[in-house]
């Protein structure tokens, strides 16, 4: 057997080498893809003739309201992605141990070079003794060397799937032992709220410290996409019982794939028994110048002969079963290897793996923020050596629109990979107060419209005066936030009206006043009259109709240092000083993340 597998590498080396290499290439892109992906957006960019950035020279695109030209963006959008995974700080690293540690998944780490090695080294194994067992049946009508090469693809092919299938299963059981931890708290947990065996928050790396009250049942189930049965997580073993499936009637097949091809044998060896062959017996019957032989004693060389042919095709099958049998065995446990791999390395949270990547390998958080700070270092000076590129390139280039060449060299010096950092961290920042913005006078329009439905119509007044100056700072370009202020402004008449009459108890002084007078003599009347000559503004103040109109006026602009200097708080703080001041945390976050820009 041995032998045959040397003589089939050592003849097909062509197909076998870049097979064998090309599975060992695979080991380095799995384990540190996110470099690897990097590098080939970064060769992707800087093709010579077919490169991205050859093809924003040809076509540079208009300015934006950013300043830069459109192909500049996008370009500058591709580095910041990277760059934006690895602006980290101290904080994050907390996190991501936080993270873990609530996901009980703080001692686990992915597999390494090592163990994708030998996962692979299995495969080939796999491959090329399922390609033996095939070779005398896979592809019938070809030739003995393309039969070999089929046969050993059809093995790497089924390899492949048993390593894909034992990958999934041995996560299926983790996932199964990770069901298990929960439920063992099914006896301890609490009543009501804390006690539900349910998700009760939607947690990532940035919010882990949300459910910190929380008992560590919720918080793993926070974390973990756990299956259920109605609400309670459950175990599920569907990969796992097909895998089991697949990997019997694949050793049972193999096994009798190895089986047919012995009787094929046998019987060969039996048409053609060995002992008649061969050249010195050890009853010769003799020619005609020998001694001639007795007719008993050529009976019985004759029997001796076949009962050795038979001694040997019963030796052989005896020991190909028991070949047999152990070369199943061994394809069995492999797959357990890979199995039982696939176990104990990997992650079951949702963001633990990502945590994981973030975190290991660094022994302190002051070493994790120096290695993401250089690494972002070196994605900024990638992205503007291609940027600069590409504007050199831009600016040699012959263009027959005189507008298209002033556009290409306005504000040069301007459009840095640094500034459109700036411009897209405003942006984002312009996004989230558009979307805070949008919830709250949303929320603001339904409740006028339920207290509308209601028949309450100075509570519904009153609601929409107090979201009235928020409506007032859209400005008509948004067009995201347009449709908000027609709606709201569409509710207007509708208030004019019911306030109209409000101020008419103002008025009420007057018939005191002709009481007064009738009842006092003349000196005394001298007085209420020049009372009552400054009350009159009050009688013709102003119309009900200008209130929802008088905060538009002073609506006024977002403080950012309203509530001092946030910087010096870190960001797991600030719900802290939210609840202090009684606001909102999300306008802290808004006015910290203004007064880091401020500073930067």
């Amino acid at each position: 057997m041995f032998d045959t597998i040397r003589a089939f590498f050592l003849a097909y080396w062509y197909i076998v080498v870049p097979v064998v290499t090309l599975c060992f290439l695979a080991i380095p892109v799995i384990v540190y893809w996110n470099e690897v992906r990097y590098w080939l957006m970064n060769v992707r960019m800087r093709l010579p003739l077919v490169g991205r950035i050859r093809s924003w020279v040809r076509h540079p695109g208009t300015p934006e309201d950013s300043g830069f030209l459109s192909s500049e963006r996008e370009l500058c959008s591709f580095y910041a992605k990277y760059y934006d995974d690895h602006k980290v700080d101290k904080a994050f690293f907390k996190k991501c141990e936080n993270y873990l540690a609530k996901a009980n998944e703080d001692g686990r780490r992915e597999k390494n070079l090592g163990i994708w090695a030998l996962i692979i080294v299995l495969m080939l194994i796999e491959a090329t003794a399922f390609g033996y067992a095939l070779a005398p049946f896979a592809l019938t009508l070809a030739t003995p060397k393309t039969a070999m090469i089929g046969a050993f693809a059809i093995g790497l092919v089924i390899s492949i799937i048993c390593l894909l299938l034992s990958e999934f299963a041995g996560r299926e059981l983790y996932k199964n032992s990770v069901v298990g931890h929960i439920m063992s708290f099914e006896d301890l947990r609490g009543t009501g709220d804390m006690g539900d065996m349910v998700r009760k928050n939607l947690i990532t790396i940035d919010n882990t410290t949300d459910d910190d009250a929380r008992p560590e049942f919720q918080q793993m189930l926070n974390r973990v996409r756990a299956p259920k049965d109605g609400a309670m997580p459950a175990k599920r073993y569907r990969v796992a019982s097909a895998y089991t499936v697949f990997i019997v009637v694949l050793a049972c097949a193999a096994f009798w794939v190895r089986t047919e091809t012995l009787n094929a044998q046998e019987a060969e060896l039996i048409a053609n028994p060995p002992a008649v062959s061969q050249t010195a017996d050890d009853f010769p019957t003799g020619s005609d110048d020998d001694f001639p032989l007795t007719d008993d004693m050529a009976n019985l060389s004759q029997q001796s002969t076949g009962k050795s042919a038979q001694d040997q095709i019963d030796a052989l099958h005896r020991a190909s079963l028991v070949t047999f049998a152990v070369l199943s065995v061994l394809f069995v446990f492999i797959q357990t290897t890979s199995t039982f791999l696939a176990y104990i390395f990997g992650f079951a949270g949702t963001h633990s793996r990502k945590a994981w990547e973030m975190t290991h390998g660094f022994a302190n958080a002051d070493e994790f923020e120096r290695h993401h700070l250089s690494k972002a270092r070196s994605i900024a000076v990638d992205a503007q050596s291609s940027l600069g590129t590409l504007q050199g390139l831009q600016a040699r280039v012959f263009r027959v629109s005189g507008t298209t060449k002033t556009d290409t060299g306005k504000n040069l010096q301007q459009r840095t990979f640094e500034n459109y950092l700036v411009y897209a961290a405003n942006e984002a920042t312009g996004k989230q107060t558009d979307e805070m913005m949008r919830n709250f006078i949303q929320k603001g329009i339904d409740r006028v419209q339920s207290l509308i439905d209601e028949g309450d119509l100075n509570a519904a007044a009153k609601a929409f005066n107090d979201i009235g100056p928020a409506v007032a700072s859209i400005n008509t370009s948004n067009q995201d936030l347009l449709p908000l202020k027609q709606k709201f402004e569409s509710l207007r008449p509708m208030f004019q009206a019911v306030l109209a009459p409000s101020p008419a108890p103002v008025a009420a002084p007057k018939p005191v006043i002709a009481a007064v007078q009738t009842t006092t003599a003349e000196p005394v009347a001298a007085v209420p009259v020049a009372a009552v000559a400054p009350a009159t503004p009050v009688e013709t103040d102003a119309p009900a109709a200008a209130v929802p109109e008088a905060p538009a006026a002073v609506a006024p602009a977002f403080d950012k240092n309203a509530w001092g200097d946030l910087t010096d708080f870190e960001d797991e703080d600030l719900p802290h000083v939210a609840s202090k001041h009684g606001v909102d945390i999300a306008l802290l976050r808004r006015a910290r993340k203004l007064q880091l820009l401020e500073k930067a």
